[in-house]
């Protein structure tokens, strides 16, 4: 409503912030508040984790394209076992071998402190001391893994050491491209389970209201004001309360990743994703207020329109 200049009021224009609805008084405000700040919140979590997931993808993926592993074990085919000395020849036999065949484009003989750092956390460090026999590793990168490379590779391979086994990471990156693809799925039907539920919860909040105050909105009307100005007070109400529940879940969210980057940079595992967020997907996270704030808006002019039709 607005007022005239001799002081009355027109029905059917809002004068700004004022409400002819008591919207603000009675139970269940602030629990819409609480349930929207906790959907914002797991929103957060949901989003951020699909972030994560997507980095490390696209991390091990770069670190394993057109990459493969091969391993010369220290048991031979019949059984003997061969000394560092006997792993040491075979492993420099091959990678020599493989460098005339077209398609590598590097090829690392990783050290024995190289591979001591691999299997450490396995075997420990003092097994590794001594005469303990170690595995030859050959990391070989090569431009394409065209059949004809891999066969040539394969071939060469056995000719020099018929147990030595070769690795291309294509099963388990497979695997895991399965595994974080599973991973992302769950994320996005979680986030719309957390929009059906906030629909839902900010449309049963809405036809409680309108129940409640089905006297005062049938006055309204019987004195001239329209469905859409009875409708802008529902949007305004519903605005109002999805993004004051939107900020403190963003806020709370903000801090729990802010945590969880922390623990994860304390704990330095290479496999754990990494939680940093770039601009983008910073303003991505700061945006679901919004987004409730719409959701909120829409769903309450959607129940307000559909309820209005049932009155007289």
């Amino acid at each position: 409503m607005k007022l005239k200049k001799g002081g009355e009021r027109v029905l059917g224009k809002a004068q700004k912030r004022r409400y002819d609805l008591p919207l603000n008084k009675g139970s269940g405000t602030g629990f819409l508040v609480i349930l929207i700040a906790l959907m914002t919140f797991l929103g957060m979590l949901a989003l951020a984790s699909s972030f994560a997931l997507s980095a490390m993808t696209a991390r091990w993926s770069s670190g394993l394209e057109n990459r493969l592993t091969i391993e010369i074990p220290t048991r031979q085919v019949d059984g003997s076992l061969l000394d560092k000395k006997g792993v040491f020849t075979l492993t420099r036999d091959i990678a020599n071998g493989l460098h005339g065949i077209p398609g590598i484009t590097n090829i690392h003989v990783l050290s024995e402190e190289e591979i001591g750092k691999l299997v450490e956390p396995w075997l420990g460090k003092d097994l590794l001391q001594g005469d303990f026999p170690i595995p030859g590793i050959i990391a070989v990168e090569t431009s394409d893994m065209e059949s004809r490379t891999l066969q040539n590779i394969h071939g060469k391979i056995k000719t020099v050491a018929p147990h030595a086994r070769m690795d291309t990471h294509e099963e388990w990156l497979n695997d895991l491209l399965r595994f974080t693809g599973a991973l992302n799925l769950a994320a996005i039907i979680l986030a719309l389970v957390i929009g059906v539920t906030m629909v839902t919860a900010v449309g049963g909040a809405v036809r409680s209201r309108l129940a409640i105050h089905r006297a005062e909105v049938e006055l309204l009307h019987l004195m001239g004001a329209s469905d859409r100005y009875i409708t802008r007070q529902f949007q305004r109400h519903s605005l109002i309360l999805a993004l004051r529940g939107g900020f403190i879940g963003a806020v709370f969210g903000a801090l729990f990743l802010v945590l969880i980057g922390w623990v994860a940079g304390q704990m330095g595992v290479a496999i754990l994703p990494d939680f940093r967020l770039d601009p983008v997907q910073m303003m991505l996270l700061a945006m679901i207020p919004l987004v409730a704030g719409l959701i909120a808006t829409v769903t309450a002019r959607w129940t307000v329109t559909r309820v209005l039709t049932t009155f007289p």
